[in-house]
């Protein structure tokens, strides 16, 4: 979802867009569509950042042209989707088709390991405190 507070405009990214019809997403938007301009209204600071901002439902869409996500790939789709846009690189059906959703998934685990600003102090030590925590 991105929410577009000068234009007063949201819209829903739905890789799976099968999985709720248009009609749905409209019951499910409404509060969002309300809900927004409210807590832009009771959040700002003063009178005057408040007084820019209105109570006027806000409207939304769902692009169809989303590359479709497997049913469980939605936070690697979600995280690579943000990551392109920020980068400015397109976000097509070719670079994340659903085989390569496991890929993406390990090398994203792999890039934000290995960003950790501790992560190898931890690697070669023993788990052995928490062996067995889900045995019966």
């Amino acid at each position: 979802m991105w929410i577009s507070i000068p234009k007063r405009h949201i819209v829903v990214f739905d890789s799976i867009c099968s999985s709720i019809s248009s009609e749905e997403l409209d019951v499910v938007m409404e509060s969002f569509l309300y809900m927004v301009p409210y807590l832009l209204v009771e959040c700002a600071s003063s009178d005057e950042q408040r007084a820019q901002y209105s109570l006027e439902p806000f409207t939304y869409e769902r692009p169809t042209n989303i590359p479709p996500a497997r049913a469980g790939d939605c936070d690697v789709y979600t995280l690579k989707y943000i990551e392109c846009h920020a980068l400015g690189i397109e976000f097509s059906k070719k670079n994340f088709a659903k085989a390569n959703g496991k890929t993406v998934r390990d090398k994203m685990a792999v890039d934000i390991f290995q960003e950790l600003p501790d992560a190898h102090e931890f690697e070669n030590k023993d788990n052995d405190d928490n062996l067995g925590a889900y045995d019966e």
